[in-house]
């Protein structure tokens, strides 16, 4: 089954790109609206391993598809995309072997569940906890020895957190991820589990644009 990773770059002038850059929820569906016949359901996501990524850099975004089929970007609205390509990466899945070294780069949900005896001593705590700072690094760190690699360099960027509104009428939910970059330099010591992570993406908040780990040989001299 070939992995593709589609490059988007979107129009910021328009309205409609604004206020799904804003919702996370829209984007998820504007993101399955690239895959003909799936409704954009989380359970179409996984079957077809959707994951993306929104990069934004001053007027300037460009969303990031990884899947399992082909995306359609012409199943966009006219101009929604100023341009876009797609590639196989099947080659650079196939060229992970172990001592390997790659720079990365993943927008993660670092998160943690207290235990329920946690919780009954700190009565105020919440089911889910966003971690910042030094117990997000942390959290990566653990994330991406899981996956297979051993972090050289590594820097953390907080993002503003992934929200929209999931449902209609009284059943209606709301959706928050928080959200934090994680990118550097790192080695591979499983190819196997890093090949994984980059297909099945990591953490949670995969539907709203958090997991995608996308990686790039570095030259010997780097």
């Amino acid at each position: 089954m070939t992995t593709w990773l589609a490059r988007l770059t979107l129009d910021t002038s328009r309205a409609d790109v604004r206020e799904e850059l804003r919702n996370a929820v829209a984007m998820h569906r504007r993101v399955m609206s690239l895959f003909p016949g799936m409704p954009a359901r989380d359970e179409a996501r996984k079957h077809l391993g959707v994951l993306h990524r929104v990069e934004q850099s001053g007027r300037q975004a460009v969303l990031m598809v990884q899947s399992n089929r082909k995306a359609a970007p012409e199943r966009l609205p006219d101009g929604y995309a100023v341009s876009s390509a797609s590639r196989d990466i099947d080659p650079l899945l196939a060229a992970v072997a172990h001592g390997r070294r790659l720079s990365y780069r993943c927008d993660a949900n670092p998160i943690r569940r207290p235990t329920r005896t946690t919780r009954d001593v700190y009565k105020n705590l919440p089911p889910v906890v966003a971690l910042h700072g030094r117990p997000a690094d942390d959290w990566w760190h653990r994330r991406a020895e899981l996956a297979g690699l051993k972090i050289h360099t590594h820097l953390s960027h907080p993002l503003g957190a992934a929200v929209g509104r999931r449902g209609e009428g009284s059943g209606a939910q709301n959706v928050r991820h928080h959200r934090v970059r994680f990118e550097g330099t790192a080695e591979i010591v499983d190819p196997d589990a890093l090949r994984a992570a980059m297909t099945g993406g990591i953490g949670k908040g995969k539907a709203y644009g958090c997991g995608l780990l996308t990686i790039a040989p570095l030259r010997p001299e780097e």
